[in-house]
């Protein structure tokens, strides 16, 4: 006789139910969340142009569920859930969609474990055609761009396209080893109507001849090299001035915004 055989009937019983009273707490939960984005929605009217996505108020969210997780819950778990609810929210607010590399499996997965199922998402043959969907004119689009290998150069400095559009998240957020979805990508967006200053910058730097590499908090993303130059995505938490005077005075650099600094959570 197996061990469910022998286990006692009412104390299954008791269990499912506590399972059952749980899961429907979680979906009354769930329906009250909608019921204060319906309120939202009335006291400040549809957001527009971005303005429901908010991706340092997002990193914030997500680092206040990793410093309350416990358990054997595998805390990626927990986020995929998360994401699914954030994102469809923040539709709920403004409908929007996300345009993603179709290059790679690996990208589109990124992208769907990020922004969940309910909201719309079609592929783009290359990360310049992604940038192009961004730039079109709509304020409804996010854009999902693979980072290349550290040692491989990209094809297209697609950063040198952003003009109206910016970098505002990086994928994953949580840095855990093994973990699923963990194409490392860029989002990029139309101008938010809510920006906030980003833990990291994002800078499109154009140098003469080879370009160097990373510098302690200097981070080269991506380089495409064309025509003598390298074109250059970098990230830092310094600032403009300071970058500035770290790498060269003589430099075109132009800031093309950022993200929150990923986390690697204590216990993971």
């Amino acid at each position: 006789m197996d061990e469910a055989a022998k286990a006692d009937p009412s104390r299954l019983l008791e269990l499912r139910a506590k399972i059952d009273a749980i899961d429907e707490s979680v979906h009354r939960l769930l329906m009250q969340r909608a019921a204060v984005i319906d309120e939202l929605i009335r006291v400040k009217g549809t957001a527009k142009n971005g303005a429901a996505f908010r991706p340092g108020r997002e990193a914030e969210m997500m680092r206040r569920l990793a410093e309350r997780h416990s358990g054997h819950l595998p805390l990626t778990a927990v986020e995929h859930l998360w994401r699914e609810i954030i994102s469809t929210f923040t539709a709920l607010q403004a409908p929007f969609e996300v345009v993603a590399c179709g290059e790679a499996v690996a990208t589109v997965e990124t992208a769907r474990f990020y922004f969940g199922f309910s909201v719309p998402l079609s592929l783009a043959g290359s990360p310049a055609a992604v940038i192009g969907a961004i730039e079109g004119g709509r304020h409804d689009r996010l854009g999902v761009v693979p980072l290349p290998a550290a040692s491989a150069p990209d094809d297209f400095p697609w950063w040198d396209e952003l003009r109206t559009g910016q970098i505002v998240a990086r994928l994953p957020f949580f840095a855990l080893e093994g973990r699923p979805a963990a194409t490392p990508c860029l989002v990029v967006a139309p101008p938010l109507a809510d920006p906030v200053p980003p833990e990291i910058g994002c800078y499109a730097v154009r140098f003469s001849g080879e370009a160097p590499r990373a510098d302690g908090d200097v981070a080269v993303l991506a380089r495409a090299a064309a025509e003598g130059t390298t074109s250059c995505l970098v990230a830092t938490p310094l600032s403009e001035d300071a970058l500035r005077a770290r790498l060269s005075s003589h430099l075109d650099i132009r800031p093309i915004g950022g993200y929150a600094a990923p986390l690697a959570p204590a216990a993971a």
